[in-house]
């Protein structure tokens, strides 16, 4: 990663009068039905209408799904899609395969969730089960109040803003994690606020515009 980058990217932020750092994350649940859920649905959906409020039920009607074991023990009453509020089959089977590697790793509660995710062999393990990528992974980190950032297209289109072009997961990650270190700014806050000053803006997925065919055409970091 250059520190030039993250120095320009930085700069990029200072500039920008309507930029505001969000500090109220609100996704520090504290019940494993809704993290799971969250990170499960949140992929390529609209957040706001079809993730937030299906975790707002699920911390709503189910106060007791709090560890990996009450969750485990609900859906023997209840089917996963029921539980999400969710049609779609493959995110409900998803949804389980967590809670199946969770509960099989010991992981109870968002305590044991936050130290397993910092062991080397935890992000393989999660991407094992199909249709999690790296982004799901930190996006878990982010929900259990590790500071770091989950890149998606948000954060990608907003380093195009700041004349940078997107080089990969990793490497965009390193950016904008050292320009909130250089800013003073929790880098989960610093995601945050990316990502609602790209959403609130409505602006399209340029990087698929620009770069299409990149990996395969597959521009899906999940």
């Amino acid at each position: 990663m250059s520190i030039a980058d993250a120095e320009r990217l930085a700069q990029f932020v200072r500039s920008l009068p309507d930029f505001v750092v969000s500090e109220n994350m609100d996704c520090n649940y504290n019940h494993m039905g809704a993290t799971v859920a969250d990170a499960v649905l949140q992929a390529n959906l609209r957040y706001s209408t079809h993730v937030k409020p299906r975790v707002n039920r699920i911390l709503a009607e189910y106060p007791v799904a709090r560890t990996t074991t009450a969750v485990l023990a609900l859906l023997r009453t209840i089917s996963a899609t029921d539980f999400l509020n969710w049609r779609g089959q493959d995110r409900a089977d998803r949804f389980c395969h967590v809670l199946s590697l969770f509960a099989s790793q010991g992981i109870d509660d968002e305590a044991d969730l936050r130290n397993w995710l910092t062991g080397n062999d935890s992000p393989s393990k999660l991407r094992s089960i199909k249709g999690i990528g790296p982004k799901t992974v930190d996006y878990f980190r982010i929900l259990v109040g590790v500071s770091t950032s989950a890149i998606d297209r948000h954060l990608r289109n907003f380093l195009w803003l700041a004349g940078l072009v997107p080089k990969g997961y990793g490497e965009d990650q390193a950016i904008i994690n050292a320009a909130a270190d250089i800013l003073g700014i929790d880098r989960a806050h610093f995601d945050h606020s990316i990502w609602h000053y790209m959403s609130k803006r409505g602006m399209t997925s340029r990087i698929a515009d620009c770069s299409r065919g990149r990996d395969g055409g597959n521009l899906q970091w999940t």
